[in-house]
Parts: C-alpha cells; sequence; structure tokens
C-alpha cells in the first residue's frame, strides 16, 4: 500500500510534501487540544449557570447527554468508543490493514472531537487527553496516507508520534507525551522513530503555547528540597496509592465488560441507567463529580482550598461510569484529581510535610496505580506543576505504586482494553472469512 512503500518520493517535492503532511497533521493535534479546552472551560461556566438554577437541571443534563452519547457513538461515529488509547494500541499492532485504517479514519477522527466537545460541556467526569491522543494518531496516519514516508514512520513512527503530540498538547507536557509514547502506547523504545515522536510532541506543545502562552497546566507549586520525612512518606503513600488505583482499574474492566454487553442487547436503557447513576452522583456531592475535575485539583494544589474529604470517592465513582460507559473521555484528569484530593485527606497524618509535597506524591501513585505508566506519572505530575523539586521522590513512589498496581491488576488498563478491541476484530474479521462474499 502507498503508506508502506519502502522508498520515499525523492527530491525536493517529496520532502516538502512530507513535511506539509506531518506539520499539518500536528497542527490538527494542537487545535483539537484548544478547542478540548476551551470546551471545558465552557462547561464549567455553563455547570456554574445550570447548578445556579437548580441541581436538579444539571441531573438533567448529564442524563440525557449521556443518552444522547451512547447514541451518536453507536449510530454515526461507530469505533469512537472509549478512551482513544486501547484503539491506537490496536492500530500499532494490526499493522497496514484495513481494521488499522478503519481505527484511525477520518471518520473517527470527526467523530471523537464532536463527541468529546459535547461531553465536556455537559458534564460527564472525562478528562481529554485519551481522545487527543487518539486524534493525534489518527491525524499523523491520514498524513502517510496522503504522501510517502520511509517505512518505520509510516507503519509504527507517525502513530506513535500523534500519540506523543495528544498528552504533550493536552497537558503542555512534552516530556511526559514521549515517554507516554514509548512506555504505554508503544511499550518499547524505537531509536529509529524517536526523532519524529519528539519533534511532533515539541511542534503541539509550541503551536498551543502560541496561543496561550507557556503556561503550567495546574500552576507553579512551590516547595522545598524533600528531607527525610519525604522519603519516609513514599513507603505508605505508595502502597496506598498503588492499592487504590490498582482496584479503580481492576472495577473499571469489570464494570465495562458488563456495560458492553448491555449496550448491545439493551442500548437506550443502558445509556439511561449510566446518565441516572452520574446524575445521582451529582446530586449527592453538590455537582463537585461533574467534569474533568480540574478545577478542584488546581483548588487544592494552588489555592490550598479544602474539599469535602469524600471528593475523591465521588470523582472516582463518577470517573468509573464514564469510563465504563465508552463515550469518548480520559482519564488522566479525573485521576489526577483524585491523587490530590487523597492526599489532602492523609496530609494532617504525615507531621513533617508540607500540604503540596503529600499532594502531589499522592497524584503521582494513584496515577500510576491507575494507569501503571509510572514513569509518566512522575514526569507529568513534574511538568503539570513544576516541582522538580520533588522528582526523585515522585519517581520512587510511581515506581512502588506501580508494582502494588500489579499485583491487584495484573494486566494493564490501556492494555487490557487494546486486547479486548483486537479479539472483537478478530472474531469480526473470521466471521467475514467464514461467511465468504457476498
Amino acid at each position: 500500500m502507498n503508506s508502506l512503500r519502502e522508498t520515499p518520493q525523492p527530491g525536493l517535492l517529496g520532502a516538502t510534501r512530507r513535511q506539509a503532511a506531518w506539520l499539518a497533521a500536528g497542527i490538527v493535534v494542537a487545535g483539537a487540544a484548544l478547542v478540548f479546552g476551551e470546551a471545558e472551560a465552557l462547561g464549567e461556566q455553563f455547570r456554574g449557570w445550570t447548578l445556579g438554577i437548580s441541581p436538579w437541571l444539571q441531573a438533567a443534563v448529564v442524563t440525557l447527554a449521556m443518552i444522547a452519547l451512547c447514541r451518536l457513538r453507536d449510530v454515526v461515529f461507530p469505533g469512537t468508543e472509549g478512551t482513544g488509547i486501547p484503539q491506537v494500541i490496536a492500530a500499532l499492532q494490526l499493522g497496514d490493514t484495513p481494521e488499522r485504517t478503519r481505527l484511525l479514519s477520518l471518520r473517527i477522527l470527526v467523530g471523537k472531537i464532536v463527541l468529546l466537545v459535547i461531553a465536556l460541556l455537559t458534564g460527564p467526569t472525562v478528562g481529554h487527553e485519551g481522545p487527543t491522543v487518539h486524534v493525534g494518531a489518527a491525524a499523523q496516519y491520514l498524513a502517510s496516507r496522503w504522501t510517502r514516508f520511509p517505512r518505520h514512520l509510516a507503519e509504527r513512527g507517525l502513530i506513535l508520534a500523534g500519540g506523543a503530540a495528544g498528552v504533550a498538547a493536552a497537558f503542555n507536557a512534552p516530556i511526559a507525551g514521549i515517554t507516554f509514547a514509548f512506555e504505554e502506547i508503544g511499550r518499547s523504545f524505537e531509536k529509529r522513530n524517536a526523532s519524529v515522536i519528539v519533534r511532533t510532541a515539541v511542534l503541539a506543545c509550541v503551536l498551543c503555547s502560541a496561543v496561550l502562552g507557556d503556561i503550567l497546566f495546574y500552576g507553579h507549586v512551590r516547595g522545598q528540597l524533600p528531607g527525610l520525612a519525604s522519603w519516609l512518606a513514599v513507603l505508605p503513600l505508595g502502597l496506598a496509592g498503588g492499592l487504590l488505583g490498582g482496584l479503580f482499574a481492576r472495577g473499571v474492566l469489570a464494570l465495562s465488560a458488563q456495560v458492553s454487553r448491555l449496550r448491545i442487547t439493551h442500548p437506550w436503557t443502558t445509556a439511561t441507567a449510566l446518565g441516572l447513576a452520574l446524575a445521582t452522583i451529582g446530586l449527592a456531592s453538590g455537582g463537585l463529580s461533574y467534569g474533568s475535575g480540574y478545577v478542584h485539583a488546581r483548588a487544592i494544589l494552588i489555592e490550598g482550598q479544602s474539599m469535602p474529604w469524600w471528593l475523591g470517592l465521588a470523582i472516582a465513582g463518577a470517573s468509573a461510569i464514564s469510563l465504563a460507559s465508552a463515550i469518548p473521555g480520559g482519564l488522566f484528569s479525573p485521576s489526577l484529581t483524585v491523587g490530590a484530593a487523597l492526599g489532602q485527606l492523609l496530609h494532617p497524618h504525615l507531621p513533617g510535610l508540607g500540604a503540596e509535597e503529600v499532594e502531589l506524591l499522592v497524584m503521582a501513585a494513584y496515577f500510576a496505580g491507575a494507569v501503571q505508566s509510572p514513569i509518566t506519572a512522575a514526569i507529568i505530575v513534574v511538568e503539570m506543576t513544576s516541582a522538580r523539586f520533588l522528582t526523585l521522590p515522585l519517581l520512587a513512589v510511581a515506581m512502588l505504586a506501580w508494582e502494588v498496581s500489579r499485583r491487584v491488576c495484573p494486566t494493564p488498563f490501556y492494555e487490557t482494553l487494546a486486547e479486548r478491541l483486537l479479539e472483537r476484530i478478530r472474531a469480526t474479521s473470521t466471521g467475514r472469512e467464514t461467511a465468504g462474499p457476498g
């Protein structure tokens, strides 16, 4: 196929076409990240308005939104389900096949953007990094179909680069995006593709910074170099974060398997039940469970605002329902918010440590436990907050949490979802072959 031709188009014209295609795809992923960020901000304003009128109005909005999102996903944009990261992992494993093309098509790219914007505006508990990864991978893959690239780029490099750019642009965290591409999406270091992965992640961040400025996702967290108390806290916080994050991942995987079966046989009833579950948590939490949780994490970290002790539980529950529903949406922001809320809860029991220090450590630990990408967990917390003073304890607590989480949830979250997707694709392909043409 055109995308896997060994020799790219020679000469200046060929090089120009390749660079133009790569740049256009980079602009798409940066643009998607900016749109998602703006939709998230508008969603917070909209929820402030609806909650100001009546909590029941916002409960009705999120219920109807969940029904609409589930039906639009199934009828208009099939294939857009879930975070998008498992689809990218599966696409890499499928090779240059029609199934890969369907996972990374223009229809999927557009559908992912449309559905996530609706979700961010209306209140399901989702972040936007997963769909941004999917959009970035699809955009770079489509670029490889427009003109000829070297084989190693067309096969894997551009898809990995788009995924890295998705995380990088979502959080203005280029190093975390690059690390995530190697650690989780590709699950290996690929020297031949490293250059394009780095360049694409940097490009996405530069383009976003040109619009927003070179901002920190949460803001600057100040602190002192870690002392003995910090290192002593690594053990209990790593154990707690890894256990809770692993239990969350395992619970979501079990729940999503049940919901997946039900939404095939009872689509309307399942969507309504999921919407009502989100509305119930929203009503019980006074509206704090709606959205990605970004504003709550920032309030805890930067403003030192005290949150209810149950905030982490409410957001984790709403995030689990949103993820199990398989509407487009990510888990990074909600998981980091759960970590910040748990850190605020644990801080009084850890004398000698600042509140921000405990909150950052628990954020990294819980995130590493949920996603099982410990290096990414430590790096992304540093890049979001400029907490370089805490880099080594963050790495230590994330690695410990990962080890604990693996005992609770033996197969990583995204890997499990990708394998389920591949099984469905293989079953469908086998069915077509058995049935024969026509």
